[in-house]
């Protein structure tokens, strides 16, 4: 084990620098108040084994609160070539930095955590691994996730603000498949914002300014918000 001290420059930055002193074919990210299993490692380079086009492995997780109790809250992704989904901000997701397991070269090839981002660096480099591998899925927890008020996720102008820099950042790298697909996913992202803020942020203006930005990018998104407001009725 090589502890590494330095200045407090953000996750991006501590991921980064514990990636340049690895050693091993494989990098795995695990952040402070998350949780391994202990087939996590080992599930996961079983899955590696399995098809050699893979440039990341990830698995299911369930949700634990502030004091290690498991919630029933699950997540598990997908797996394949998950470039479309993710731009679109759909189901189709990879798990986490925390869950997921990704060769040394793949990193070396696409780049770090961009130290730019926090709260959707995670979200980012998934972009770019996805843009050029396929990605691989454990169907079985192996990790827990830890939720609790100081999460970065309840920030929401954090959120915010690193939303729209990811967006920025795969246009400059070209990752949009069509100008129709690029607004569709627009709208998709600027749809979460508004609900974030009407529910999260607290601010009702934001909320209705993003719930605009997202019917002006993609009117058939009205479909989305009727079924969502039909829902919960």
């Amino acid at each position: 084990v090589k502890l590494i001290k330095q200045n407090n420059c953000g996750v991006s930055a501590a991921r980064n620098s514990g990636f340049l002193v690895s050693k091993g074919s494989y990098v795995a990210y695990l952040d402070s108040d998350d949780v391994w299993k202990p087939n996590n490692l080992e599930k996961k380079l079983e899955k590696f084994a399995s098809d050699e086009l893979l440039g990341l492995v990830h698995s299911d997780i369930q949700v634990i609160d502030s004091a290690s109790e498991k919630i029933n809250e699950f997540y598990n992704g997908d797996e394949g070539y998950l470039l479309d989904n993710l731009l679109l901000g759909q189901r189709d997701w990879i798990t986490g930095p925390s869950g997921s397991l990704v060769r040394k070269e793949v990193v070396e090839l696409v780049g770090g955590f961009d130290t730019d981002l926090s709260n959707a660096a995670d979200q980012e480099f998934f972009f770019r691994v996805a843009r050029k591998y396929k990605i691989g899925r454990v169907p079985e927890i192996t990790w827990y996730y830890r939720m609790h008020s100081n999460n970065m996720h309840s920030n929401i102008n954090l959120l915010e603000k690193d939303a729209l820099t990811a967006f920025k950042k795969a246009d400059q790298h070209n990752l949009f498949k069509s100008p129709a697909f690029r607004r569709k996913c627009y709208s998709n992202m600027y749809f979460m914002l508004a609900g974030s803020f009407w529910i999260q942020g607290n601010s009702k203006v934001k909320a209705l300014k993003y719930l605009s930005k997202s019917f002006i990018c993609y009117p058939a998104i009205l479909l989305t918000i009727i079924k969502k407001m039909i829902s919960r009725k």
